[in-house]
């Protein structure tokens, strides 16, 4: 018997996401979620007009904003906040799930989530998020197709040339 999800959820890579106002129920001002991280989960460095502020609940975070090579940690009542089309990227280097609270204006980027991830239509669709994701099970082929239209880019290393 499939238990019935009720607030719109979905998948995004490697972690769930939970959306509490959605930017189309508020005149796309702005878009609130809870964001589910595995050990390990996180996505790229990436850039997008949406501000996004994040608040730690639950876990050990690693962020990045701007500066790829000077990593910072978050950990539970942080609040970080990123600018419109900063370079940034976190990661949960803790042990167990962690939890954020995401506020995004305005809201826009949800619609990229919602192209993107896979929409959680009952429970056992939830992956177990205690676990370390299994990266190679994941299509990330989505998030790159579709974030030009998005406005979204990812920031990826360089491949040296010899």
């Amino acid at each position: 018997m499939k238990t019935e999800v009720k607030n719109e959820q979905l998948i995004v890579l490697t972690d769930l996401i939970t959306v509490l106002s959605g930017n189309t129920e508020n005149g796309n001002g702005y878009a609130v979620f809870e964001e589910r991280v595995p050990p390990l989960g996180g996505p790229p460095p990436h850039t997008h007009p949406d501000e996004e502020i994040f608040y730690v609940v639950e876990g050990e975070f690693e962020f990045i904003l701007n500066d790829l090579q000077n990593p910072f940690k978050a950990l539970p009542g942080s609040v970080i906040h990123v600018p419109s089309n900063a370079v940034h990227t976190f990661k949960n280097v803790g042990s167990t799930a962690g939890k954020m609270v995401v506020i995004l204006s305005p809201g826009t980027l949800l619609d990229y989530f919602r192209v993107i991830g896979n929409k959680v239509e009952a429970e056992s669709d939830i992956p177990d998020l205690s676990r370390i994701p299994d990266i190679s099970s994941i299509d990330i082929s989505r998030a790159f197709n579709h974030a030009p239209e998005h406005n979204v880019q990812f920031v990826l290393p360089e491949i040296m040339e010899n």
